[in-house]
């Protein structure tokens, strides 16, 4: 195999396949047979998706990458290895290394490898402080083409995903990695992908990774597993947009001849009108035995995950913020209105007072607080719920977190906001050479050192144990100190808010345990873009 030095003491292996794709729409298939003598040092392709970002939320492309890149839906199963050069010249004879996997987010729509999520500087600094790892970022199929879920050919993007998990433990020894000391951390829809593999019974060749990091990320009652009533409504929806008029397998036979434009042209039309892509209730993937993997039942789920030793979780900020445009349009009465009916009005009320929204408030500042409530409901909720469970009523090890430094691009429309994936601007370090001052750089280079230490199988900080009083230990990412511990106590009382507004959630959602509830279909936000 061909690589690419780069930088100069890692040698990078570009695109390649794990997995091939027999058809739209069909399970991928695992490649097992590794090609020797082939060249790695070109990027590929991505997955077809809306490439409409311009960058600018970052500042702008980083400098040399082409965008949009190629894309082509038979071709888009690829990987990304960075190597430490000297281990691989070494790599008959020298110690196996801890291996890092990224799976990316982007709402289950969005995302390929590229240079903004380059994991390479990350086993750099990881050389630099004699820990060193392997790295490697995995890319899946988005939208319908991941996501659109028939009997037989049920959760596509996850099978994609859980195919490069298994090429790693195959060939990943062969590259100087070893296989029993995988971890894997994503963001968002990356995070709750791997909340799904925990799902998961073990694949045959035994646990695809032993730790996790949850960035921004947790199953919910927003991301849950859907119903197959839901994913049935959305296959016969997205046939009619497409123009088929055919229905059961020769519907599929039909909807593979629509161009891959159109495929995803209605993936974000109807993402754009508040339905989400998710995963589905399917015995295939989660088993008899888990039984209907409801968004209540979540924690106590990834709880019995046997093979799983540590979890590092947390959030940014202000998780709510990307939710502006979809909140900004609704009034505080229809708010209240909406909320009432869906939960009842004891349940309503104890939500809204916990956010403190009433009919009749300022329209700003409602927006403000509805934000704060998409995001919890979204993000927060569900990782304070996990990290709730998981700390007192199981074996995993927790750690938690909370990154707060801002946005420091002026030309994004988030500058200086604490935004959901605000975090993945400095965990890879590759926009180090953009922040203005020494200090967002000294975060940056922490954020990679702990989890580069956590991969190493090192505590990163204070275990967090849920004890109700606020003196559970949290990792706060702070503009002035830095990556500091504190108590939840002292951290609520510097920022002025608390996760008992999450805690004010899940008993507001209490009557909708057991069954399918997705917490932010309000009849006021119907037929609005999540985003």
């Amino acid at each position: 195999m061909v690589g690419l030095i780069s930088p100069d003491n890692i040698v990078q292996f570009r695109a390649i396949p794990y997995a091939t794709i027999p058809a739209r729409f069909k399970q991928s298939i695992l490649l097992d047979i590794l090609q020797s003598g082939e060249d790695f040092t070109q990027h590929g392709h991505a997955c077809p998706q809306a490439f409409t970002g311009d960058g600018s939320t970052s500042g702008g492309h980083i400098p040399g990458e082409i965008y949009p890149p190629p894309s082509d839906e038979f071709k888009c199963l690829i990987l990304q290895l960075n190597i430490p050069l000297a281990h691989l010249q070494a790599a008959a004879t020298s110690t196996k290394l801890p291996v890092l996997v990224y799976i990316h987010g982007g709402g289950f729509v969005l995302g390929h490898i590229d240079e903004q999520h380059n994991t390479s500087l990350m086993v750099q600094q990881s050389l630099a402080d004699a820990t060193p790892i392997i790295s490697a970022s995995l890319q899946y199929r988005l939208g319908a083409l991941g996501y659109l879920h028939t009997p037989g050919n049920a959760n596509l993007a996850l099978n994609d995903q859980r195919n490069a998990l298994r090429w790693i433990q195959k060939f990943i020894g062969g590259f100087g990695g070893d296989k029993e000391k995988v971890t894997v951390f994503g963001e968002s829809a990356g995070a709750m992908s791997i909340c799904a593999h925990m799902l998961c019974a073990p694949t045959v060749e035994g646990p695809l990774f032993r730790r996790a990091v949850l960035m921004s990320g947790c199953l919910g009652p927003m991301t849950c597993p859907a119903g197959w009533g839901e994913a049935e409504e959305m296959v016969e929806v997205f046939l009619e947009k497409c123009g088929v008029a055919e229905r059961g397998e020769e519907g599929l036979s039909r909807l593979r001849e629509v161009s891959v434009d159109r495929i995803v042209e209605v993936s974000e039309e109807l993402n754009n009108t508040g339905r989400m892509w998710l995963t589905v209730q399917d015995e295939g993937w989660f088993g008899r035995d888990a039984g209907q993997v409801t968004w209540d039942r979540v924690p106590e789920l990834i709880g019995k995950c046997e093979w799983v030793e540590e979890i590092v979780l947390g959030t940014t900020g202000f998780e709510g913020t990307m939710f502006m445009p979809r909140l900004a349009s609704i009034s505080p009465a229809s708010f209240c209105s909406s909320l009432t009916t869906q939960l009842g009005p004891s349940n309503a009320n104890t939500i809204l007072h916990a956010y403190a929204i009433t009919p009749s408030m300022d329209h700003n500042l409602f927006t403000t607080r509805a934000m704060q409530w998409m995001g919890d409901v979204v993000f927060e909720a569900p990782t304070h719920a996990l990290a709730l469970h998981l700390s007192t009523h199981t074996r995993i090890k927790v750690y938690r977190y909370i990154f707060t430094p801002r946005n420091p691009f002026p030309s994004s429309l988030f500058y200086q906001q604490s935004h959901h994936w605000v975090d993945i601007y400095f965990v890879f370090l590759t926009f180090v050479f953009r922040f203005p001052t020494p200090r967002l750089r000294s975060i940056a280079r922490r954020h990679a050192q702990l989890w580069i230490g956590f991969a190493n199988g090192k505590a990163p900080w204070t275990e967090y144990t849920y004890s109700g009083k606020g003196d559970e230990v949290v990792m706060v990412a702070d503009e002035r100190e830095g990556w500091v511990e504190r108590s939840v106590e002292v951290h609520e009382e510097l920022v002025e808010w608390g996760w008992g507004r999450c805690e004010a959630l899940w008993a507001g959602w209490e009557g909708m345990r057991g069954g399918v509830f997705r917490a932010g279909d309000l009849e006021c936000l119907r037929g609005v873009g999540m985003t």
